[in-house]
């Protein structure tokens, strides 16, 4: 969003909740890749901001887009949106002393390689930033935090094991402890031989109510990673919704779960060699009731991000695939769309 004057952005007003609406049609071209959260009407993403080589955290409701006045990350912030205990709608992020650093495109799946993580909020009615402390553990770093009235749920790794991360959940204030969820597979063995245990982590965390949505991304015995949907029922069950071996040339990648209506919906990303793609991406739901799955094409672009609210699906798409939202060569702008589609489903 390199046409924005941050100056101006700063000083746009950020409105009230309770007036906003979901929208549909091209919101936002960008030049970087970064998640998407939407809640209550309003949208949240990263801009990259060229002057400073930093994002800025950025949202929209009632059709006015403004940057939230927080401080900026050298990477896109790991947010969401939801509700909090007072029904105000609020952001969770983390913020690093230390920040993994990109190459080349950014990997939206390893915030758990931060140091020095800790969880803030945002109140979108007070317009006030509050450090969440009693998720901050001592000698560890949280990251893609998500929160739903008075429950937060986080991913966390610990400074003397950081190759192993692990899913939490907890009130949102008081002293009660974090308490552990199962997360997903740290590997594959096939014929004796197993896969890097390392290489196993949560990604794009969902919470609605009692019920965590998530991707959980390991090593198989494919050459690319595997990826698996997952849906925790705090103090419940756990299911596996979907699984995806990794690939190849072509790499097809399962991410981005979002509650609604009684469904979680997620994306299936197709990357590489386009040639293997074709119908092997797009939307998918799956009802909790019944545990049926539906999937849904979309169009011929690459889905980096997805969210769903108010009846509307979000996506974060590249026109150009493969191009890291820069285009080849570079397109003033970017390539990037965050669009509000009608749902694939009903």
């Amino acid at each position: 969003m390199r046409r924005f004057a941050l100056p101006l952005l700063l000083a746009a007003s950020l409105l009230a909740p309770a007036a906003a609406r979901a929208e549909t049609g091209d919101i936002a071209k960008l030049d970087r890749n970064t998640p998407i959260a939407a809640y209550g009407g309003r949208l949240l993403w990263s801009a990259y901001v060229d002057a400073t080589k930093q994002y800025v955290l950025t949202t929209r409701a009632n059709g006015i887009t403004s940057v939230v006045p927080v401080a900026p990350r050298s990477v896109p912030f790991d947010a969401d949106l939801g509700p909090d205990a007072q029904g105000h709608v609020v952001a969770v992020y983390s913020r690093c002393t230390r920040e993994i650093t990109p190459s080349g495109s950014f990997a939206p799946s390893l915030y758990n390689r931060g140091k020095g993580c800790d969880l803030y909020e945002y109140d979108f009615t007070t317009a006030r930033e509050t450090k969440l402390a009693g998720a901050n553990a001592p000698a560890a770093s949280e990251f893609w935090p998500t929160i739903w009235k008075g429950t937060l749920a986080f991913g966390r790794t610990y400074d003397r094991k950081p190759d192993y991360p692990y899913i939490y959940t907890r009130p949102v204030t008081g002293a009660a402890r974090s308490a552990r969820q199962p997360g997903g597979a740290r590997n594959q063995c096939s014929r004796g031989q197993c896969s890097n245990p390392t290489l196993s982590r949560p990604e794009d965390l969902d919470l609605y109510g009692r019920r965590l949505g998530f991707t959980w991304r390991y090593s198989g015995v494919g050459e690319g990673l595997s990826t698996d949907i997952r849906m925790d029922t705090i103090g419940g069950g756990h299911t596996r919704v979907a699984h995806q071996g990794g690939g190849g040339l072509t790499q097809v990648e399962l991410g981005w779960p979002a509650f609604e209506a009684g469904r979680l919906e997620f994306s299936r990303g197709c990357f590489g060699d386009p040639g293997g793609c074709p119908g092997r991406f797009g939307l998918s739901s799956y009802r909790i009731s019944t545990r049926q799955t539906q999937t849904a094409p979309t169009g011929t672009e690459a889905i980096l991000s997805h969210d769903r609210d108010g009846g509307v699906t979000y996506l974060l798409i590249d026109t150009q695939p493969g191009t890291d939202c820069m285009g080849d060569p570079a397109v003033p702008g970017g390539t990037c769309v965050l669009r509000g589609v009608q749902p694939a489903f009903s």
